[in-house]
């Protein structure tokens, strides 16, 4: 398999720094990470998604302008586990890389500003929780990390949100964004001699720009979960919404690096429940899946989980039939080399798409991880090695279920 060309420059302040370099593209991309989201203890819950709106704003106005007259698009993403603030542009790399910078290193928060950002995220949130899969997804958290930020939206609360100030703000900030937990990166087709200019100019940036202090690393917190572990609400719905949550394990202690883990419990729920599944082809004509589920898997300080969320007329059935299939019926070694194949499929289409590749070795980086180390580690792994770790993570899981009733069901 093909591997990226990555030209890594480590800071003495902890910064570190990484250049791709993909010949022959002309779109450009650069990035800054945060080792910083919505999962990580702050303040107020949605402090990181909060930040990631309104470091846009500038005492001279929205930054994004700046970026539009040089001919590239800003923008921004909060997750469990990070913020990423990125440019993509083709021409004047040399303007665009200090506004990176400037956008994260500077911050303008005033008491008009932060209130009318808290109204604008208010109607973002409003807009979540109309959304059954939400309410699913969102019990399911409350069940297994409770009194966490994870047990919570992303955007925060109605009360969180009010209780927001130009203060906390930039508290939350002094204390995050330094750093040690920051990354740049650059993608796109840099020569050599532009490879090292754009690091050395980095250096000059990040010293100008962010703060430098030592912070404690991120852990694993432990996050007993509530002794309920099945939910069933009243709904106006017509179908049923279903959703199941796995409390993972720690994946360290199951000896797996969390991107390897990710990959495998991923291929494991393709192959038991995904669209090709034999499993999912039974539900459909039997009437007790109406269509494709959502499935996601992720890691994050808080704790690890699974979550999967589908519509059915028959949630009994529906998740007694999941039950079944997630613990009792083996993944064959047929179907693991068909999820192994379409990973490294996917893996190889990315190559072609600079900011998903340029974003994940970002994501990677803040794991001490690779891109290249990471699709290796899916593209050696053997059928008993798969199967060894499935049962492992599923021996220390916890399974949760929430069920909002549809009409259809209570009649």
């Amino acid at each position: 398999m093909k591997k990226l060309d990555v030209t890594t420059r480590d800071y003495k302040s902890g910064f570190r720094a990484k250049v791709i370099r993909r010949p022959l593209f002309a779109q450009k991309f650069m990035g800054i990470i945060v080792d910083f989201g919505g999962s990580d203890p702050q303040k107020l819950c949605g402090g990181a998604h909060f930040l990631e709106h309104k470091l846009f704003t500038k005492k001279s106005g929205d930054i994004s302008q700046r970026f539009e007259e040089i001919g590239a698009s800003t923008n921004a993403f909060t997750t469990y586990n990070e913020t990423m603030f990125y440019a993509s542009f083709t021409e004047h790399w040399r303007q665009v890389l200090p506004l990176i910078f400037e956008l994260v290193g500077t911050t303008y928060f005033t008491k008009n500003n932060v209130t009318k950002e808290s109204k604008i995220i208010a109607q973002e949130l409003a807009m979540y929780q109309d959304d059954p899969n939400w309410q699913v997804n969102y019990e399911l958290m409350q069940m297994m990390f409770p009194k966490t930020s994870l047990a919570e939206d992303l955007t925060g609360t109605k009360s969180s949100l009010k209780k927001m100030t130009p203060e906390i703000l930039q508290e939350i900030y002094d204390n995050n964004y330094v750093s040690c937990r920051i990354e740049f990166v650059a993608c796109g087709g840099f020569s050599e001699n532009q490879t090292k200019e754009i690091l050395r100019e980095v250096g000059k940036l990040e010293s100008k720009y962010l703060i430098s202090k030592k912070v404690a690393p991120k852990k694993l917190s432990i996050v007993n979960s509530q002794k309920q572990h099945n939910k069933i609400i009243a709904s106006d719905l017509i179908t049923s919404r279903v959703g199941i949550g796995i409390k993972l394990p720690d994946f360290k202690k199951v000896g797996l690096r969390n991107s390897t883990a990710q990959s495998i419990f991923e291929m494991m729920l393709q192959a038991k429940l995904g669209v090709t599944s034999p499993w999912f082809e039974k539900m459909q004509k039997q009437g007790i899946l109406n269509s494709p589920m959502e499935l996601q898997v992720s890691y994050t300080t808080a704790g690890n989980f699974a979550t999967i969320i589908g519509a059915s007329s028959k949630p009994d059935l529906f998740l007694k039939n999941i039950k079944s299939q997630l613990l009792e019926v083996p993944v064959t070694e047929e179907a693991f080399v068909f999820q192994k194949k379409e990973a490294l499929a996917q893996t190889i289409r990315e190559f072609d798409d600079l900011s998903t590749i340029a974003i994940e070795e970002a994501e990677y980086g803040l794991e001490n991880d690779s891109f290249n180390s990471a699709s290796q580690a899916i593209q050696s792994l053997s059928f008993n090695e798969f199967y060894t770790a499935v049962e492992n993570i599923l021996d220390k899981s916890d399974i949760f279920t929430t069920t909002l009733k549809g009409k259809e069901e209570a009649n």
